[in-house]
C-alpha cells in the first residue's frame, strides 16, 4: 500500500472495478509527461524492465508490481489532488450466474498458480464501502490474483508452419458429471471453420494474409459430431484444479483422445509426418476460469504440453485447452486464438496488470483478446486485436532459433518519405517496417536486437478484425531482444514497449472533459500517431524519444506523420534530426519549455538553426546542455538580419551553454548552433527555450518512486520540478527516522527548474537501512526564500 503522503493534503485514492479517478486541482497537464531531459522517460521505463518486487504480503514475485501498489505510485505523482471516485462497477452479475457464488466463496480459501489464459482482476478486488480504498476481496486475493498472473501461459517451444498453409485441427469437445455441455455441435464448428464472420479460420486467414487455411481435417468439425459429447471420467471441480496440478489437465486431454480413438485416425493429423499430431483443439464444457474468476471449478484456458499420448502411430504433444462459456452468448473467442497461437511458440505479450506492458492492440496482450463489447464486465472477444507486427514476423520473438512468420519487415536504412499501408489487409508485402538500433548489433549474426518496428492500424480497415481499436494511426514499436524472457516463461513484455506520446511512461492516464484519469485500462489507449490527433513526431528530442534503452542516442527520426487513412505518410530520417535548418531561411521552428536534441554530425554540417517567437518584455532563456566531449559549440541568439543580440555563455550546472535575454520588441528570433571546434554523429546535444516569469519559488512537483522500496540494489528516486523557469542555489534532499534520526543527505547546486536525486537505500556509512517507515524532506533555497516538501515512504526487505 502506498506510504507517501504530503503533509499539507490528505492523500486517499479511491478505486472501483475500472480503476477509474477523477482529478481536480491546480495542475499543469503536461506535469505528469514532461521530464526536462526527454531521457528520464525512458530511464523510468528501463526501470520498470528489470526489477523484482515482492508483494504487500512480502511474498517474492519476479517481474511482478502490486495491482494495488500501482493505484498507489500513479497517486504520488499527483500534486494536491482531491480524487474523486467514478463509479463504474463491472463485476460478473451474480444473479445471473449463481455459480459465481461458488467462485466467492473459493477465493477466500485458495491462492492459485495460473498457466492460462490471462485473469480478470477486476475479480480479485473491490471498493470498501466505508472507507473508499481499493482492496483485495479477500486478505490472500492480491497474493491469489499476483500468482495467477505468474507463467500465466504456456506456449510450445517452436511452431511448425505446413508449406501448404493448410493446418488441420483436430477438435474435441469433451464435458462432466456435474457440468454436461450446453451448446450445440454446429456451433463449435462454426466457432472454428466458419468461412465468414468471426471464427479461428477467418482471423488466421486474414492475419496471415491469406497464408494460413484452418480446416478440421477428415473428421470435417468438432468430434464427436453432433450434439454428443465425450464424458470426462471425474466431476469437473477435479480438473479446475489443474490450474495448480498441471497433471490433471494432461489427464483431461488423455481422456479426451482416448473417446475418440474409435473414430478418429490421429495419424491423418499428422500432415508433415514429424510423428507429432499438429494441432489438438480441447473444448470443454462450463465457463473458462480466466473470465469468471472462479478458481477451483472452472477451467482456465490454456496451452498444454508434454500430453504425451500415441494414438495410431503419432504422439499427442500439446493442446490448446478452452471453454464452451454456456454463461456467455458466445465464448470469448479471441481467447481460442490467443490459445491457438501459442501452439505455434508464440509467447504472452503482458507482464503484469500493473500496467506498462498491457495493451489493446495485439492478440497477444493482456485485453486484445478481449476486445469487443462488454458482457458482465468482460469484453466479449468477438473482435479481437491483429497479433503485432513483431509476432507476425517471428511467432515465438526468439531470433536465436530463427524467424519463422507470415511477414518480413522492411528496412529502413536511409533518409526517405514512405507511406505506410494499412496493416489489416492487403498482400503479406510492406506491412511493417523495421528501423535497426545499430548500437544493439549482435556481431555475432549481424542482425540488430533492438529496433523499431512501425504498423499503421486502422480500425475502418474493411477488415473483419481490429475493429475494436482505441484508435488509428502509427504504431511504433520499440523492441529489445536483448531482454531475456523472466525463467520459466513464456512471457516476451520485457522485449516489447510501445511508444505513446499521450503517456510515456504508461500511467494509465488520460483527460476527458478538460480533467484527467487514471485508469490502467486505458494503458497505450492513445498510442497511435497522426495528424487528427496532433502527435506527427518521434524523435531525440520528443517525450517518448527514440532513444535507445540504456540511453544512447540513436538519431532516429519519425516526423511529418499524416492523417489517419489506409495510408499514411512518414518521414524517416537518421543523425541531424531536423535537416535542413542549416540557414535562416530554413531554420526548423521549436516551441517554448520542449527539449530538441540534435547533432552538429560532420564537416559538411557546421551549424543549426531554429525559429521562435518572442513577446517583448518576457525574457527567454535558452540552454544547451549535453555538448559531445571535445567538442567546443557556439550559441547565439539572431535578428532575420542576421544581426546578433545576444551569445552564450559557459553555464558549469547544465556542462553547456546558457543564454538569457530580454527582446524589446515582439518577433521572430533565430538560434544559431555552431561548432567551433569537433563533430559527433554520435553524441547529440539538447536545446531547450523557456519564458521566464517573474513566479514565486515554489515546487510545481513532487514524485517518489518505486514506494516502497523492495529489492537490495534498487533505487528510489526523489523527483522534483521547481515552478516555471526558476532557478534554486541549492536543492536539499534529507532522509529521517520516525524519531527524527538523520540517515541520510544529498545536496544539488544551481538548479534551473527540475531534477531528481537517487538513493540505493542505504546510510551515509553505507550500510543498507532496515525495512520500515522513513520521512524525507527535499528543501530548496533561493537567496532568503525557503521552501520544503514533506512527506513519507517504506522499506520492505
Amino acid at each position: 500500500m502506498l506510504c507517501r503522503s504530503r503533509l499539507q493534503s490528505t492523500l486517499k485514492y479511491r478505486g472501483n472495478s475500472n480503476i477509474g479517478y477523477r482529478i481536480f486541482g491546480a495542475m499543469s497537464p503536461d506535469s505528469l509527461k514532461q521530464k526536462g531531459r526527454s531521457t528520464n522517460v525512458r530511464n523510468v521505463r528501463q526501470t520498470c524492465h528489470n526489477r523484482s518486487l515482492t508483494s504487500s504480503y512480502n511474498m517474492p514475485n519476479p517481474m511482478i508490481f502490486s495491482f494495488i501498489s500501482y493505484a498507489g505510485s500513479v497517486e504520488a505523482s499527483l500534486i494536491n489532488p482531491v480524487v474523486i471516485l467514478r463509479c463504474s462497477l463491472h463485476f460478473i452479475e451474480i444473479s445471473t450466474l449463481q455459480r459465481l457464488m461458488i467462485g466467492i466463496v473459493s477465493l477466500l480459501f485458495f491462492a492459485p498458480l495460473s498457466i492460462g489464459a490471462p485473469p480478470n482482476p477486476y475479480l480479485f478486488f473491490t471498493e470498501d464501502s466505508t472507507s473508499g480504498e481499493l482492496v483485495p476481496k479477500a486478505p490472500q486475493s492480491e497474493i491469489e490474483f499476483l500468482e495467477a498472473l505468474e507463467d500465466c501461459c504456456l506456449a510450445n517451444e517452436q511452431g511448425v508452419l505446413q508449406p501448404d498453409g493448410i493446418e488441420y485441427v483436430l477438435a474435441l469437445k469433451i464435458d462432466f458429471s456435474d457440468m454436461p455441455g450446453r451448446r450445440e455441435g454446429a456451433a463449435f464448428d462454426k466457432y472454428l471453420f466458419a468461412t465468414e464472420g468471426v471464427s479461428l479460420k477467418t482471423y488466421y486467414h486474414e492475419n496471415s494474409y491469406g497464408q494460413m487455411d484452418i480446416q478440421p481435417g477428415p473428421m470435417g468439425g468438432v468430434v464427436p459430431r453432433g450434439n454428443t459429447w465425450i464424458r470426462a471420467k471425474k466431476p469437473m471441480t477435479y480438473y479446475g484444479e489443474g490450474v495448480r496440478i498441471l497433471e490433471r489437465y494432461r489427464e483431461l486431454v488423455r481422456e479426451a483422445c482416448e473417446g475418440v480413438d474409435e473414430t478418429v485416425d490421429f495419424s491423418q493429423y499428422d500432415r508433415d509426418n514429424d510423428g507429432i499430431v499438429d494441432h489438438v483443439f480441447l473444448i470443454h464444457s462450463g465457463n473458462d476460469q480466466a473470465s469468471t474468476g472462479i478458481i477451483n471449478y472452472d477451467i482456465q484456458s490454456v496451452l498444454i504440453p508434454a500430453v504425451n499420448a500415441v494414438h495410431d502411430g503419432v504422439r499427442v504433444n500439446t493442446a490448446a485447452v478452452v471453454a464452451e462459456e454456456p454463461d456467455f452468448e458466445h465464448p470469448h473467442l479471441g481467447i481460442y486464438f490467443h490459445e491457438f497461437f501459442h501452439d505455434f511458440g508464440a509467447p504472452d505479450v503482458y507482464g503484469v496488470f500493473r500496467g506498462p506492458h498491457d495493451h489493446k492492440w495485439g492478440l497477444m496482450g493482456a485485453f486484445g483478446p478481449y476486445q469487443g463489447p462488454e458482457e458482465f464486465g468482460v469484453g466479449n472477444g468477438l473482435e479481437p486485436s491483429h497479433i503485432m507486427g513483431y509476432l507476425k514476423w517471428d511467432f515465438d520473438g526468439r531470433p536465436q532459433n530463427g524467424r519463422l512468420g507470415w511477414i518480413q519487415p522492411v528496412v529502413i536504412t536511409e533518409n526517405q518519405k514512405i507511406d505506410v499501408p494499412s496493416f489489416e489487409l492487403g498482400p503479406k508485402t510492406d506491412r511493417l517496417f523495421k528501423i535497426d538500433i545499430h548500437s544493439s548489433r549482435n556481431p555475432e549474426a549481424g542482425e540488430a536486437r533492438e529496433f523499431f518496428l512501425i504498423e499503421n492500424r486502422n480500425k475502418m480497415s474493411g477488415a473483419t478484425f481490429d475493429t475494436y481499436l482505441p484508435e488509428s494511426g502509427i504504431l511504433i514499436w520499440h523492441i529489445d531482444e536483448t531482454q531475456p524472457y523472466p525463467i520459466g516463461t513464456y512471457d516476451a513484455s520485457h522485449q516489447v514497449w510501445l511508444e505513446d506520446p499521450t503517456d510515456p511512461e504508461h500511467l494509465g492516464i488520460y483527460q476527458q472533459e478538460g480533467a484527467e484519469f487514471i485508469d490502467v485500462q486505458s494503458i497505450t489507449d492513445g498510442a497511435a500517431y497522426s495528424l487528427d490527433d496532433g502527435h506527427t513526431a518521434f524523435t531525440p528530442g520528443t517525450v517518448p524519444n527514440s532513444n535507445a534503452n540504456d540511453g544512447t542516442v540513436t538519431g532516429i527520426s519519425i516526423t511529418n506523420i499524416g492523417p489517419e487513412g489506409l495510408t499514411i505518410p512518414i518521414l524517416v530520417s537518421f543523425g541531424d534530426t531536423y535537416e535542413p535548418n542549416d540557414t535562416i531561411v530554413t531554420a526548423f521552428p521549436i516551441k517554448y519549455g520542449e527539449t530538441y536534441e540534435s547533432f552538429i554530425f560532420d564537416s559538411t554540417d557546421v551549424r543549426d538553426v531554429y525559429e521562435l517567437e518572442a513577446v517583448r518584455g518576457i525574457t527567454i532563456l535558452v540552454t544547451l546542455a549535453d555538448i559531445p566531449p571535445n567538442n567546443r559549440y557556439r550559441l547565439s541568439l539572431h535578428a532575420a538580419t542576421g544581426e546578433v543580440y545576444a551569445t552564450g555563455e559557459n553555464a558549469t550546472e547544465i556542462a553547456g551553454l546558457k543564454l538569457i535575454y530580454q527582446p524589446n520588441e515582439t518577433g521572430t528570433f533565430y538560434l544559431v548552433i555552431e561548432s567551433e571546434e569537433g563533430f559527433s554523429s554520435v553524441d547529440s546535444y539538447r536545446l531547450r527555450v523557456e519564458q521566464l516569469q517573474s513566479e514565486t519559488l515554489a515546487f510545481e512537483a513532487t514524485r517518489v518512486y518505486p514506494n516502497p522500496l523492495r529489492l537490495a540494489g534498487e533505487t528510489m528516486t526523489f523527483a522534483y520540478r521547481l515552478s516555471a523557469s526558476q532557478i534554486a542555489d541549492n536543492v536539499d534532499l534529507e532522509i529521517f527516522t520516525p524519531t527524527g534520526v538523520l540517515v541520510y543527505k544529498a545536496a544539488h547546486q544551481n538548479v534551473l527548474s527540475q531534477g531528481k536525486f537517487e538513493w540505493r537505500g542505504a546510510n551515509l556509512s553505507g550500510v543498507p537501512v532496515a525495512s520500515g517507515v522513513y520521512i524525507y524532506r527535499i528543501s530548496a533555497k533561493q537567496a532568503v526564500s525557503l521552501i520544503q516538501e514533506i512527506g513519507k515512504f517504506s522499506v520492505v526487505r
